[in-house]
């Protein structure tokens, strides 16, 4: 799966801006505040329906624009089975996302029909930042490989709304806490099957991309469901009662799970270094590529923002290796085109010159 085509309207200091797309590497370099993160920005946007940087996208349209529009021609194995995907933002906050031309109605078609990975300078709180980022994830690849998987997240966050909305309610009737209690309960246990199961099958793909880079030591993924393995969650949750009700929300369940990462059964963040901490989140996001492609047939779109400041010039061309093996499209930023042009030589490659808000191949 690649971009073959990319239009982007009134993004940051992106006025107007096409790139044709290399279905391989893409490197694109520039001064500071050329546009280069913004460019990676606008595909993210097309593939998550958000951005990186940025909650409000209101921030992210061009000072003095209405709007921002981004599109692209999306290109799949067969060839000519293709789409055209775009997205659309206004000040006034109405977004539109669209596949050849039929309107999408929510932010999961996106990342369906643009798998993405994304690593820059705030990727690596996915070993030193709370459970949330490991959480998101994790479910980024159960989405991807289990069909059903969105439709039941999207019943266990409404009954999980409901049941905070009574914990919080002056006079909670107990019937109703019951109820959404039991209509919790079979959905916060599915949710945590199917986790398990893709954390089982990712396991040895991250422990092969780990030796990759050498001296990162055995790599061990392990899976706290969100309350104690000696008990079921109906227990859990009525062991939890009173606390809850104190608290006004659901203190165990599938929306508390974590993955505990440990290198040499310690846990990776008190084990590694900085630098090995970043090798260790390049090796997990390689690993969840390398199992969607078993799984799947497809490749990801990485994009990989300021490469050059984040690794060394071995661990680059590391990284560059698995990405060519994995047959994935990928995009890296940098600030000089010298710090590209011996890790690309004698590949399939194009690169790209920001300046000013403008692209121009070469």
């Amino acid at each position: 799966m690649i971009l073959s085509r990319l239009d982007i309207l009134q993004v940051r200091n992106l006025q107007d801006v096409r790139v044709v797309c290399h279905p391989e590497a893409n490197v694109i370099y520039g001064a500071n505040g050329s546009g280069k993160t913004s460019l990676l920005e606008a595909i993210y946007l097309l593939g998550r329906g958000r951005s990186f940087k940025h909650r409000d996208l209101r921030l992210v349209i061009s000072e003095g624009a209405t709007e921002l529009v981004v599109s692209a021609r999306v290109e799949r194995s067969p060839p000519k089975s293709g789409y055209q995907l775009g997205v659309k933002r206004t000040v006034a906050g109405k977004f539109e996302a669209r596949l050849d031309g039929a309107a999408l109605q929510s932010s999961a078609q996106l990342v369906e029909a643009l798998p993405l990975q994304m690593i820059d300078a705030h990727s690596f709180t996915l070993l030193e930042g709370g459970p949330l980022q490991r959480r998101q994830f994790l479910d980024w690849g159960v989405f991807h490989v289990e069909h059903g998987y969105s439709g039941l997240w999207k019943r266990f966050q409404k009954a999980l709304k409901q049941r905070n909305q009574l914990l919080r309610h002056g006079r909670m009737d107990q019937d109703s806490l019951s109820a959404w209690t039991a209509e919790l309960t079979p959905l916060s246990d599915e949710i945590t099957g199917y986790r398990r199961d893709y954390l089982a099958e990712l396991s040895r793909h991250a422990l092969e991309a780990a030796e990759g880079f050498g001296g990162l030591g055995k790599v061990q993924l392990d899976y706290y469901q969100g309350w104690r393995d000696d008990c079921s969650l109906v227990e859990a949750l009525e062991a939890s009662r009173v606390r809850d009700i104190a608290t006004g929300t659901t203190n165990v369940g599938a929306h508390k799970a974590d993955i505990i990462i440990k290198v040499d059964g310690v846990p990776a963040a008190e084990r590694l270094s900085r630098g090995q901490v970043k090798l260790l989140v390049y090796a997990l996001k390689l690993a969840q590529a390398a199992h969607f492609r078993e799984k799947t047939g497809r490749g990801c779109v990485f994009l990989l923002d300021d490469l050059p400041a984040e690794l060394d010039y071995q661990h680059r061309g590391q990284v560059v290796s698995c990405l060519n093996s994995l047959e994935c499209q990928y995009f890296m930023t940098g600030v000089d085109r010298k710090d590209f042009e011996s890790l690309v030589d004698g590949m399939a490659h194009q690169m790209f010159h920001m300046e000013h808000g403008v692209a121009s191949e070469g």
